[in-house]
C-alpha cells in the first residue's frame, strides 16, 4: 500500500500517513474508526493541484475510503450494516487452530 503514489483530488498523501493508516488498522482489534483515521491522513495532506471545490476534510474522507478498500482486498476488515443500516468497518478475526 504504502508503495505507490496516492493523490485524491489533488492533496498526495505522503508514504508515512499511508503506513500510519495501514499500522493503525492492523492494530484495532474491533471496529475501524474511520474519524481517526481521518484525523490522521487530514494534516498530513500535500497540496498539489486542488481541485477547486474539494476541502482537505473531502480529500482525506476519499483518501481513507480508498485506504479502506485496499485494507478490504487484503482480507483485514470487512464491512458490516447495524440494525439502522448504517455501515460499519470491522477487523476480521483470524481462525485460530487447526481447521
Amino acid at each position: 500500500m504504502a508503495d505507490c503514489l496516492h493523490m485524491f483530488r489533488g492533496y498526495r498523501v505522503p508514504p508515512e500517513a499511508v503506513e500510519a493508516v495501514r499500522q493503525a488498522i492492523i492494530e484495532t482489534p474491533r471496529r475501524v474508526d474511520v474519524r481517526a483515521l481521518r484525523e490522521v491522513v487530514e494534516p498530513a495532506l500535500v497540496s498539489v493541484n486542488p481541485w477547486p471545490s474539494t476541502t482537505r476534510s473531502e480529500a482525506a474522507r476519499c483518501a481513507v475510503s480508498a485506504f479502506l478498500f485496499d485494507a478490504v482486498r487484503a482480507g483485514l476488515v470487512k464491512r458490516r450494516v447495524n440494525a439502522w443500516q448504517l455501515p460499519a468497518w470491522w477487523r476480521v478475526r483470524k481462525p485460530t487452530g487447526a481447521a
